[in-house]
C-alpha cells in the first residue's frame, strides 16, 4: 500500500522533473532566438536568465524534498543544509527580480514613442548584463544572515527551531536579525515594481484597442504587432507569479504564527515555491509566438 509520503514523493519529482525539462526548453529556444537572425528582443536575455534562475531553484529546493520524502533522513549535515537553504532564498530572489526586470524593461520598449522613453531604449540593451549582475550580487548580500539561524539535524534538540524536513530554523535567531522586515521590504520593493509596470502595461494595452476600434481596415485579420504580443505575454508571467505568491501567503503567514507546527502546511508551501517555478515555462512557451518560430528553425535545422 502506499504511503502518504510516497504520494508526495511522486508528486514532488513530477513537479521537478516537468519544471526542469521546461525550464531547459525555455533556456534553448531563447537562446537561440537571441542568436539567431531573428528580430531581437531586449527581455530575451532576462527570459534566459529566468530560465536559469528557476532550474537553480528547483534543483535546490525540490531535490532535497524528494530525498526527504524517500525516505533518507538527516542526508544534509549542519554546513550542508546552510549552503542549501541560503541558494534556496537566493535564487528565489533571484526570480522574483528577474520578473521585475523583464516588466520593466517592456515598458521601456512599447514606450519607445516618446524622445525620452527612445533614448532610455537606445542605451537600455548596455545595461542587460549589469543588471543581471546587480541581482545576483543584491540577492547574495541580501540572504547572507540566513545560515545564521538554519541548522542541521544533528543541532535540533534545542526548543524554538523549526523543522524543515531536513534542516531547522533557529526562531529565536531569526527573530533577533529581524529577518523577516528586511525581507518583507525586498519583496514589497519589487513587487511595486511589477505592479507598476503591469498597470502600465495594461494601460497601454486599453490605449491600442481603442487606437484600433478607429482605425477602418480592409484586412479581415488585421496583424497584431510583436510588441503587442510581447507585452500580453510578459502581463500572463507577471500575473502567473503574482498569483502563486499571493495563494502562498496566508500559509506562510499561518505557519509563522503557529510555531510551524503543521507539516501539512509545511507540504503545501514547498509545493506552492516551486509552482511558478514549474508552471511558467510552459506559459511562455506556448503563448509567445517568438519560441514557435525558434521551434519551426531548430526542426528544420535538425532534419536537414
Amino acid at each position: 500500500m502506499i504511503s502518504h509520503k510516497d504520494v508526495l514523493g511522486i508528486i514532488y519529482l513530477i513537479q521537478f522533473m516537468s519544471g526542469i525539462l521546461g525550464n531547459g526548453l525555455l533556456f534553448c529556444f531563447y537562446s537561440f532566438n537571441f542568436n539567431s537572425a531573428f528580430r531581437k528582443r531586449f527581455i530575451d536575455p532576462f527570459l534566459i536568465h529566468l530560465g536559469f534562475v528557476n532550474t537553480v531553484m528547483l534543483i535546490f529546493r525540490g531535490i532535497p524534498k524528494i530525498i526527504e520524502f524517500w525516505g533518507w533522513e538527516n542526508f544534509l549535515n549542519d554546513i550542508g543544509c546552510k549552503l542549501i537553504t541560503y541558494l534556496q532564498r537566493v535564487s528565489r530572489g533571484l526570480s522574483l527580480c528577474s520578473v521585475s526586470l523583464v516588466s520593466v524593461f517592456q515598458v521601456i520598449t512599447i514606450s519607445a514613442n516618446s524622445p525620452m522613453w527612445a533614448m532610455l531604449k537606445a542605451r537600455s540593451h548596455k545595461c542587460i548584463l549589469p543588471c543581471c549582475v546587480f541581482c545576483w550580487i543584491l540577492n547574495l548580500l541580501m540572504d547572507v544572515f540566513v545560515p545564521l539561524y538554519i541548522t542541521g539535524p544533528s543541532n535540533s534538540t534545542n526548543k524554538g527551531r523549526r523543522n524543515l524536513g531536513y534542516c531547522f530554523i533557529d526562531m529565536h535567531a531569526m527573530r533577533a536579525l529581524k529577518v523577516h522586515i528586511w525581507k518583507s521590504l525586498y519583496d514589497s520593493s519589487f513587487a511595486g515594481i511589477m505592479a507598476c509596470s503591469s498597470v502600465y502595461m495594461v494601460a497601454f494595452l486599453y490605449r491600442h484597442r481603442q487606437q484600433v476600434k478607429h482605425i477602418h481596415s480592409t484586412s479581415l485579420t488585421p496583424r497584431v504587432s510583436p510588441e503587442i504580443r510581447a507585452t500580453k505575454v510578459i502581463l500572463l508571467l507577471v500575473g502567473t507569479f503574482v498569483g502563486f505568491n499571493t495563494i502562498s501567503s496566508p500559509f506562510i503567514l499561518y505557519v509563522e504564527y503557529s510555531n510551524g507546527t503543521s507539516s501539512w502546511v509545511d507540504h503545501v508551501i514547498a509545493f506552492l515555491s516551486m509552482s511558478f517555478q514549474s508552471i511558467s515555462p510552459f506559459v511562455l512557451i506556448t503563448s509567445d509566438t517568438q519560441i514557435h518560430k525558434s521551434r519551426f528553425v531548430l526542426s528544420g535545422i535538425i532534419n536537414s
